[in-house]
């Protein structure tokens, strides 16, 4: 007979499946020549390959094949008697040998019921795709029709098919068998029942499938909601506060423009603001007006305003009382003008001594509601104004923006700037001059503040005589007694970051409290800058 493969345990239990010639897969896949249902098996997990009269076995599943209650390590040749163990209690018998009865064209045959030995019974099967029906008289007279009884005890249990002594072939179809000859046969369905031990393992089987397509659905879902939620174009939060405006590659929005008494390259100023898409700017008596954007959207209006007089009579006013008098030139030229008091303390703009100025916040009527912030500040006998405005209902987003520092001096600007002084000097005018020339020459920094304070009042004396050639000589010595300063405070900031990175806090000290007493004046920003230096963590 030919070669077969009889389920002894496990399901489908007593289905005996005959092999072809070439290769037949072994496995719980449905598409597996040789069919098995159990949980713990794979769905390829052995093969064999008939060749001529050789029947070869191989593990194709990482959970291992055994024959004969050995695990096989590679390929082996089946004989009749033996058993192969698939899983944990699947095992099946090999039966017949390996001839020319199974032509290597015919189908492998899938679940059918396992002939027993022709001395065991078997009993007619429990399990019919329809009841057999009865023969009808005529039948039963010629025997047309009528089933031939098994052979055997009638309680025996073995799903098996009559093997006739041997003369029943094995089915090549696993769900009709012929149950009698002649002409009349008569076919039923050879499939049975499932158990409850079949039925669970079909459940957590589709249970587990249906795991894995949720699972794999979340595991695309979930990157692909967070892509659409990171790219997807969100709405901005409201600006809290206005901020220098960029462009998309984040660079600022920067603009120049000389200041009408010279640019900063010519020894002057420039007006610096934000050059946004469109902003304009003109000409205005003693200055220049540029209108241009601020926000996200660029659709705030912000207006700045230069304006710059030359009196000699700024010389006789104190600080506030020179930025009073401002106030009230602006208020009695038109509009609703609501200032409100002028800062107490001192901003400093520039570099090395710095520019020191005052600011002013306001409100104005007039082309609107408009709110301000006004900088204002003396050099000799000129007095420089700069407004930033912005429409008032914008003042809390606005008012930083508005704060900054929009003119950008010059070394030279910033070294010849001088404040007024209305300390009566004994010294006769070249006799301050020749002292100057002398402290200077002496490299002698103790005295610069004395020497600066002597050539305030020699300007002050020389711009309210209308005495230009002692102004200009003046205003050439300050220049370089201010350049004598700075070389020499950028000397003593290096020397004192040295000590403080060698640990040496004691030179450190040394160097601040002599710093100190160099720049003692107030009214020079490296006053507080040098009051900041620590030399304890």
């Amino acid at each position: 007979m030919p070669l077969t493969l009889v389920v002894e345990k496990g399901e489908p239990a007593g289905v005996a499946f005959g092999l072809k010639q070439g290769e037949t897969i072994l496995g719980r896949s449905s598409s597996a020549g040789v069919h098995l249902l159990s949980a713990d098996i794979s769905g390829t997990h052995a093969k064999v390959t008939v060749t001529g009269d050789k029947a070869v076995l191989e593990n194709v599943s990482r959970f291992g094949t055994l024959v004969d209650n050995v695990e096989i390590t590679g390929p082996v040749t089946l004989k009749p008697g033996q058993r192969i163990g698939v899983g944990k209690a699947t095992v099946l018998l090999v039966n017949g040998e390996v001839g020319s009865d199974t032509p290597a064209d015919a189908p492998a045959t899938r679940g059918t019921l396992a002939a027993g030995p022709a001395s065991s019974a078997t009993r007619p099967l429990q399990s019919l795709a329809r009841p057999l029906q009865p023969p009808t008289h005529d039948e039963a007279a010629t025997g047309k029709g009528v089933p031939v009884k098994p052979v055997g005890r009638a309680d025996d249990r073995t799903r098996a098919m009559p093997s006739g002594g041997g003369d029943a072939e094995p089915l090549s179809r696993p769900d009709w068998t012929t149950e009698a000859g002649g002409e009349g046969e008569t076919r039923a369905m050879q499939t049975r029942a499932a158990s409850p031990e079949e039925i669970e393992v079909l459940k957590v089987t589709e249970q587990k499938k249906v795991s894995r397509q949720i699972t794999l659905g979340l595991i695309i879902a979930i990157p692909v909601l967070i892509l659409l939620y990171v790219v997807w174009p969100k709405s901005l939060p409201p600006e809290k506060e206005f901020s220098w405006p960029r462009t998309a590659a984040g660079d600022y929005m920067d603009a120049f423009e000389p200041s009408p008494s010279g640019s900063a390259k010519e020894g002057g100023f420039d007006v610096c603001f934000p050059g946004t898409p469109g902003f304009t700017k003109k000409s205005i008596p003693g200055g220049l007006s540029i209108e241009c954007r601020l926000g996200r959207e660029l659709n705030i209006p912000m207006k700045i305003i230069l304006q710059e007089e030359v009196d000699k009579k700024f010389t006789g006013m104190s600080r506030i009382e020179m930025v009073k008098d401002w106030m009230q030139q602006l208020s009695s030229g038109g509009g609703n003008w609501n200032f409100d008091n002028p800062s107490p303390s001192v901003n400093y703009i520039g570099k090395e001594k710095g520019l020191a100025t005052i600011r002013v916040t306001y409100q104005r009527d007039g082309d609107g509601s408009w709110f301000g912030v006004a900088t204002v500040f003396r050099h000799g006998t000129r007095r420089i104004s700069l407004r930033a405005e912005a429409p008032a209902a914008e003042r809390v987003r606005a008012e930083r923006v508005l704060s900054a520092q929009f003119i950008r001096p010059s070394l030279e600007f910033g070294r010849t700037c001088w404040e007024p002084s209305n300390a009566q000097a004994t010294l006769a005018d070249e006799d301050i001059l020749r002292e100057v020339r002398q402290e200077l020459d002496r490299l002698a920094p103790g005295t610069w503040g004395e020497a600066e304070s002597l050539l305030s009042t020699l300007l002050t004396r020389a711009a309210q005589s209308g005495k230009q050639d002692l102004e200009s000589e003046a205003v050439g010595l300050l220049s370089k007694l201010r350049e004598r300063e700075a070389l020499w405070f950028n000397s003593q900031q290096l020397a004192f970051d040295a000590a403080i990175m060698q640990g040496n806090n004691k030179k450190a000290g040394k160097i601040a409290e002599f710093c100190k007493g160099v720049f003692s004046s107030t009214e020079d920003q490296r006053y507080y800058t040098v009051r900041k230096w620590r030399t304890e963590p």
